[in-house]
Parts: C-alpha cells; sequence; structure tokens
C-alpha cells in the first residue's frame, strides 16, 4: 500500500490496495460502495476507481470484529457495540436526537436550560440559590472580562462549589468556574450571561446558544463514559461532573480544540494544505483505528457531522475557511468536527482563546448531569474486566524449606 503524503489523493486507495484490506475480491468493492460503505471517485486518465482509505480501514476493522470474538469484546471499548442502555441520546443515520427529537432542529430555537430539562426528564429545574459576588464565592481573584481562567484554575473552582446535587444549579456553577465571575442577575439564561460577559449583539449570542444546545450531550464519549463510572460508584452529582470535565480536557476529546485554536492561522493561510495540518490528517487516516484529532472527520458521521454543518451555516461566510474545507474534503473525504466548529466560532465572534472549550464543557455540562442521574437511577456498578496481557502466572512452590533448612511438602 502507498504511504501518504501531502499530495492530492494520497488518502485514496486503489482497488488493488483496498481489495487487499479487507480481504475480497475487487468485484465486491462495488458492492460495498452501492451499499454506503466505502466512498470512491473515479480521476480522468486513471482505470478504475480509488477508494477513501478511512472507510476502507474502518470497514476492515468491523469485518475483523465480527470474525474474532476477542476483537469484537474489545471493540466494544473503541467505537464498536453498544455496551450500556440508555434512553438519552441516539446517533442513528449520521443524525444526532435527544430523546427522540432532532438535535439540529431543536437547536434551532432551545436554550441550554430547556435542552438539559428535557435531556434529565423527570427533574424539575428549579432556578439556583443567589450567587454572592467576590472572588470567594467562586475561588477566583478578579479577572478582566475579556480573558478567561486557567484549565487549573477552572478545576480548583469547580471543587470550592458548595456541594449539592441540585442539577440546575450545577449548571450555572460551572458557567461560573469557567467563566471566573459569578452570576450576578438570577433570571438570565446562561447564553445571556456570556453574552453580558464578552458584550455580545443579539446575533452573536443567538450563536453561542446554538453551539451550546449542541454541545449538550453524545451518547457514551469518553468524559460521559467517565460520569457514569464515577456515577456508578454512588459519588455525588459534583464528583462526577469534575470527572467529566477532567476528561473533557484531554487533548484527544475537548482539548483538540486548543491544538486547532493554535495552529488555525497556518491552516488557513496556506494555498495547498498546510504541513502540520496534513500530518495530523496522515495520522487520521493512518491507523484502522478511528482518529479525528485534525478537527476533520467523525468515525459516528462517515458523511459529516450535523452539529458541525449547522454551526458553521450560522457564521457568515469566510472565505479562507471554505476554501480550507474545500480542500480538506477533497484529498481525505473528511469534513470538520464539531470541534473544529467551535474554534471558528470563537475566531469569527473575536472571542478569548480557550472559548470553543468553554462552550464545549459548558454544553455537556447537561448531559453529564443527565448520564449521571441515569446512571444512578440503575442502581448497576460499571466494573468490566480486563483481558491480561502481562506475564504469565508463576506456578506455586510445591515444597518450602523450614527454619532448620529441612524441606517441608505440602501436599
Amino acid at each position: 500500500m502507498n504511504s501518504l503524503s501531502n499530495e492530492a489523493g494520497s488518502f485514496w486507495l486503489s482497488a488493488e490496495d483496498a481489495a487487499a484490506l479487507l480481504a475480497v475480491r475487487r468485484s465486491s468493492l462495488y458492492s460495498y460502495v452501492s451499499r454506503g460503505l466505502l466512498r470512491a471517485q473515479k480521476k480522468p486518465g486513471e482505470r478504475g476507481s480509488r477508494y477513501l482509505q478511512s472507510d476502507v480501514l474502518r470497514l476492515a476493522r468491523q469485518r475483523q470484529a465480527v470474525r474474532n470474538p476477542a476483537s469484537l469484546a474489545q471493540s466494544t471499548l473503541d467505537w464498536g457495540q453498544p455496551v450500556l442502555p440508555s434512553s438519552i441520546t441516539l446517533v442513528q443515520d449520521g443524525h444526532l436526537y435527544y430523546r427522540g427529537r432532532n438535535a439540529v432542529q431543536w437547536a434551532k430555537h432551545a436554550t441550554l436550560e430547556q435542552t438539559a430539562k428535557w435531556l434529565w426528564q423527570g427533574f424539575e429545574v428549579t432556578e439556583p440559590p443567589h450567587v454572592k459576588s467576590g472572588a470567594a464565592a467562586t475561588g477566583f481573584t478578579s479577572e478582566a472580562s475579556s480573558g478567561l481562567p486557567t484549565l487549573e484554575s477552572i478545576q480548583a473552582a469547580w471543587h470550592l462549589q458548595a456541594h449539592t446535587d441540585n442539577p440546575p444549579t450545577l449548571l450555572h456553577a460551572m458557567c461560573t468556574a469557567l467563566l471566573g465571575t459569578p452570576r450576578r442577575d438570577a433570571s438570565q439564561a446562561i447564553h445571556e450571561r456570556l453574552q453580558a460577559h464578552w458584550d455580545l449583539d443579539t446575533e452573536a449570542a443567538d450563536t453561542l446558544r446554538h453551539a451550546l444546545v449542541l454541545c449538550a450531550d453524545h451518547e457514551l464519549n469518553a468524559s460521559s463514559f467517565a460520569v457514569r463510572v464515577v456515577a456508578s460508584t454512588g459519588a455525588s452529582l459534583q464528583a462526577c461532573v469534575g470527572a467529566g470535565l477532567a476528561a473533557l480536557s484531554g487533548p484527544l476529546h475537548g482539548g483538540v480544540t486548543q491544538q486547532i485554536d493554535q495552529q488555525w492561522d497556518e491552516w488557513h493561510s496556506h494555498s495547498a494544505i498546510a504541513p502540520s495540518l496534513a500530518a495530523l490528517l496522515q495520522h487520521t487516516q493512518r491507523d484502522s483505528a478511528p482518529q479525528f484529532r485534525a478537527g476533520f472527520g467523525h468515525p459516528l458521521y462517515p458523511h459529516g457531522d450535523p452539529r458541525s454543518e449547522a454551526l458553521l451555516q450560522h457564521l457568515p461566510p469566510a472565505s479562507q475557511r471554505q476554501c480550507l474545507l474545500d480542500k480538506v474534503y477533497k484529498h481525505t473525504g473528511l469534513r470538520p468536527s464539531l470541534d473544529y466548529a467551535l474554534v471558528a466560532i470563537q475566531r469569527t465572534l473575536c472571542l478569548p482563546s480557550g472559548t470553543a472549550f468553554l462552550l464545549f464543557a459548558l454544553g455537556r455540562t447537561a448531559g453529564w448531569i443527565a448520564h449521571a442521574l441515569e446512571q444512578r437511577a440503575s442502581g448497576q456498578l460499571i466494573r468490566p474486566r480486563a483481558v491480561y496481557v502481562g506475564s504469565a502466572p508463576q506456578a506455586p512452590a510445591s515444597a518450602h524449606t523450614s527454619t532448620s533448612g529441612r524441606m517441608i511438602r505440602f501436599r
């Protein structure tokens, strides 16, 4: 198989290579294309079609899991078969649903608070108690209104919040921790708090509202699964949400927004795909285990993340951004993920660095609480078994030596 490069078409495999990876005849590839399992392209002057490498690797992985029970068990932890029952969120046929409602359609009118109430279903949303102003109430010293706290400050502030199991109180407490400023108007919706904090107009505030709702939940992602594990032990909701925040900060989860932000200018100023982005895209496509470190592609949405599409449509047109998206899709068949869209919002609205992560964490808090409540209600302790791959255990000794030097045998 040819190695990947930064040239057009480098993320597409020949029919021969694709068939070899799948261990099938070349004629079977046409069937996979007709069933929507593979994407193909045919370039002028070439004989035969080429097949998108990420599709081929994903299909090969699925086939291996079916043939090998041990592989199937392992794959459940890596975008494999469902492992826990949940009535909160469904990803199906390229769409995202919150308790049966299309999330993209829902986001056109709902606030984060309304979304949280719907996700929590059966848990009445009441207004949290008034939060006292001043640094002592949040664990922060005074900061400029345009700046954002560091992740360490956010986590410290979260642990300083009053211990409570009241879901709406925790939702607003997360907003307080992320912004570094207390809630001064108890009647404000969360997107209105952000609007006032950054002095934004109504249109920009609506974009933030939209983003918060589409970040609210996404089934058993890494942070939500971490929340469920902690909730299964009977820990407090505050502890559960704290676990979700810690998991989200990782560079393979919500922390990818920082990498996209840091390289945004480079990515969008090159006439070709920038070397740093090409390297990330190569990693995304290279392995059979699906990855999406570059802000493009998503294993659950082979034809594009509907959340990202909806949010980017909410922004005014930008020629550099569209040029990059077109180039990446042409070379890789990948469309932008939610992470990319959140950074695009941050950049377009000229918000502080770290805003993309803030929106992700603040919106996802609603889902974390929903998963914690659902897991608690199940009464199940999450305790999977490990596949041991260490050194073989030593056989127990059949004889021991006494203090006098004589051999003592045990039967």
